[in-house]
């Protein structure tokens, strides 16, 4: 087996010959990676439960979203239009839009959460735009990578697909794209690096929610694979007003995870078996909160497979939020209004939250979506597609379905032809057509008058209710005051 750097550079060596430029040739590896997996689900499966302990519908929706990816990208290649974008230059025409592929990808995937769709999603988007690909699977006792590197190798060309069991070194990886989804050791990717950050999500859930809503969808979010999502909420923050019953309706909505088990036949009794694997993971995060210095939590409700709890802080300032959670644990913290959850999120150490998720009336989500710094937010709901694969890369637009998209795997390289309609009067020489451009540049810009409207603030809004209350019904009497006054007086003048 040869050494990292030498698949690399072998890799690196293909790319050159652009062979995996050639759109039949993509589609012919997407249809075989397609028909590789489709036709082993079934090992897929088991080998994905055994090492995760996920239960079978997630694990059913993982594979069905991984495959309906690579169906998408066969779909996208076009081979008829990329001729046409091929021979533009030669007819004369700006090729503005030109792309080229990166040319080789490194990826190294996480395999605690949904592996099967970690693995499989990047290597199918980088195949399709074109690129040669080093996987990284260690040699490890879980079953699906070993599945893994047997089907892959089966499905794709040995001379554009490798796979790796140790990290190339730096200067290899240089001279490639790096998928890295074990982002926390990289703080500041570099261009050619798509990382998964490992920020922190919140929630927040204001007393003008839609309680039982709120409580669904984030249990979901919380105890969904085994708590194991990077966009799994780490801390909820529940307006005081509404937390007991708030709570009350988490501890309802999350019994079906808490308690999750089966029958036996064999021994007619119960049986732990969904997510045995959340364990180890919801113990020593346990652990690490009580550790904390600043932040502790007292139980709300257990169950064999997680655990809903009460965030308190020894802190007598703002505290930082607490540390991100990998395991099926629902920590909410009370709080006291919209500025309070601002304020706390702007205390995180990340320049960004990974996602946000706001509970409350519209006009209460716009606020806290503009001032909470957040890759992503949503309003009144959690995505269930969000919840499958890593988090989506650094700097890039998250993709809630896919995480990673063709455009971040090649480069732009355009190419633009002499005489087109790209070439402006500055290549002119003559001094009439250049004091003519001096002259339309050196115009007044015109102001754009501003639509003129008027919006109520707190203190004008204040001001009008207090009117309304006290106004209309004293203005009411002095108005009956003055007619009974009045008539009262004309019946006296006319009996005189």
């Amino acid at each position: 087996m040869s050494s990292p750097d030498a698949t690399i550079e072998a890799l690196l060596g293909t790319a050159r010959a652009a062979r995996c430029h050639n759109s039949f040739f993509r589609q012919q590896q997407l249809k075989s990676l397609h028909d590789k997996l489709r036709n082993n689900v079934q090992k897929i499966r088991n080998a994905v439960k055994g090492d995760t302990g996920a239960i079978d519908a997630e694990i059913t929706k993982e594979i069905a979203a991984t495959l309906k990816v690579i169906k998408e990208h066969y779909a996208g290649i076009d081979p008829e239009k990329e001729l046409d974008e091929e021979y533009k230059v030669q007819q004369r025409q700006n090729a503005a839009d030109r792309k080229l592929p990166w040319g080789v990808v490194y990826i190294e995937p996480q395999l605690r959460h949904t592996p099967f769709f970690s693995v499989v999603v990047p290597l199918c988007v980088a195949l399709a735009a074109g690129n040669c690909v080093a996987l990284k699977l260690e040699t490890t006792t879980q079953v699906l990578p070993a599945l893994l590197q047997t089907l892959l190798r089966d499905a794709l060309e040995s001379d554009t697909f490798q796979i790796v069991t140790s990290s190339p070194s730096s200067e290899s990886i240089a001279q490639c794209l790096s998928v890295l989804q074990h982002g926390e050791g990289t703080p500041q990717p570099t261009y050619s690096q798509l990382v998964s950050p490992g920020s922190k999500v919140i929630a927040v859930v204001d007393r003008t929610a839609d309680l039982s809503v709120a409580a669904e969808q984030l249990v979901k979010a919380r105890f969904a694979f085994g708590g194991t999502s990077p966009y799994a909420p780490d801390v909820i923050l529940v307006n005081e007003f509404v937390e007991r019953e708030f709570l009350n309706l988490v501890t309802e909505h999350s019994k079906q995870y808490l308690f999750a088990t089966v029958f036996s036949e064999e021994y007619d009794d119960q049986i732990q078996s969904d997510y045995t694997y959340a364990g180890p993971h919801m113990v020593d995060t346990m652990v690490a909160i009580e550790k904390d210095k600043i932040w502790n939590m007292s139980g709300c409700a257990h169950g064999w497979n997680g655990h809903i709890g009460i965030l308190s802080t020894s802190s007598k300032t703002l505290a930082p939020l607490p540390p991100k959670i990998s395991a099926p644990i629902f920590a909410s913290f009370p709080i006291t209004s919209l500025d309070h959850a601002v304020d706390l999120a702007a205390l995180d150490s990340d320049d960004q939250l990974l996602a946000a998720y706001h509970f409350a009336a519209p006009a209460h989500t716009k606020y806290l979506s503009q001032f909470i710094k957040a890759r992503i937010s949503f309003a009144n709901y959690v995505p269930t597609s969000l919840l499958v694969g890593p988090a989506a890369p650094v700097g890039h637009s998250v993709d809630q379905t896919t995480r990673y998209t063709k455009d971040q795997f090649i480069r732009h390289s355009p190419v633009f032809v002499a005489g087109s309609k790209s070439h402006s009067g500055l290549d002119s020489t003559a001094s009439k057509e250049v004091d003519k451009l001096l002259a339309d540049a050196a115009m007044e810009i015109k102001a754009k008058k501003r639509a003129e409207w008027k919006s109520l603030g707190f203190f004008e809004q204040g001001i009008l209710i207090g009117l309304g209350v006290y106004g209309v019904p004293i203005l009411t009497c002095l108005g009956a005051s003055v007619y009974f006054g009045v008539r009262a007086g004309m019946r006296r003048w006319s009996l005189s």
